[in-house]
């Protein structure tokens, strides 16, 4: 096995605000970042999507959204005829037990494979699938079945991070490798809180990338985190807006930047991955 450590920065929840997005494109344009996640069902995704038109190089999953956890800012599912996954405002519910409680696993389906295909028509060349706040990786066969179908790689870790809690882990790796889905070796995500739930200053979230980066193990990680600006758009949406503004700065710090050639760490796209399963797929 080889020692290289390979780590996909990947920003996630582009089109969730026009905040989010400002971060976000800045980050790309600037090449901080290669990845992103794309939740298209939210308010600002056509203002993520001319961005991303404008700049085809940058790897853009779909973060498949079934969730909307804001209190006063709110979406829900294209296809407004798929009962089982909303609330009775048409909203998506506010967390993953509702999800996983009420949503016929057929919708579920229905409806990720609608955002996908709604991501294409917008001209994104998507290179992954993930999924927001881990709503539907109870029936990951699902968004299995849609990689296989779409050609993608899945953001689901073989080795180590949250993935393991899977109570099918291990069934979910073999059915991948049946339908030549690749996943990552490991996961990890920068916190949105300390333990303790006191807020937190930038050192916190700077220290926790830093033990990630010096802790990487050999082989393919994604490190996801999720930057904003810290306007009144952010403020009104999210109490957890200090944390997306320090997670906006982290990856220009000299500091992290520095550490990263430190470690010898070489950072790698979604991209990569996909043709590679795309070239495995077509021998």
């Amino acid at each position: 096995m080889s020692n290289e450590r390979l780590l996909i920065i990947n920003a996630d929840d582009f089109g969730m605000c026009h905040s989010t997005n400002h971060a976000i494109s800045k980050l790309l344009a600037d090449g901080v970042t290669a990845s992103t996640s794309l939740m298209v069902t939210c308010p600002w995704v056509l203002e993520a999507a001319a961005f991303l038109k404008q700049n085809p190089n940058a790897d853009v999953g779909i973060h498949t959204t079934f969730t909307s956890e804001w209190q006063h800012y709110k979406w829900g599912p294209l296809n407004t005829q798929l009962s089982t996954l909303t609330d009775q405002f048409g909203y998506f519910p506010a967390d993953t037990a509702t999800v996983v409680a009420n949503a016929a696993p057929e919708e579920i389906r229905e409806e990720a494979a609608a955002q996908i295909e709604f991501a294409l028509r917008l001209g994104i060349d998507l290179t992954h699938v993930d999924n927001h706040m881990g709503s539907v990786y109870h029936v990951t066969e699902i968004l299995l079945d849609l990689c296989e179908t779409y050609r993608l790689p899945l953001r689901f870790s073989k080795l180590s991070g949250m993935f393991l809690q899977h109570p099918r882990h291990n069934e979910m790796v073999k059915l991948a490798e049946e339908k030549g889905v690749l996943l990552l070796d490991h996961f990890e995500m920068l916190p949105f809180s300390s333990e303790a739930g006191e807020k937190v200053p930038y050192a916190f979230t700077k220290e926790a990338a830093i033990h990630v980066i010096k802790n990487l193990k050999p082989g393919l990680t994604e490190l996801v985190f999720h930057p904003s600006r810290d306007t009144r758009e952010l403020k009104a949406i999210t109490d957890t807006w200090p944390i997306r503004r320090y997670e906006y700065d982290l990856f220009r710090d000299k500091d992290i930047i520095r550490l990263l050639r430190k470690e010898d760490i070489r950072v790698a796209t979604w991209r990569e991955i996909r043709d590679r399963q795309r070239s495995m797929q077509s021998t």
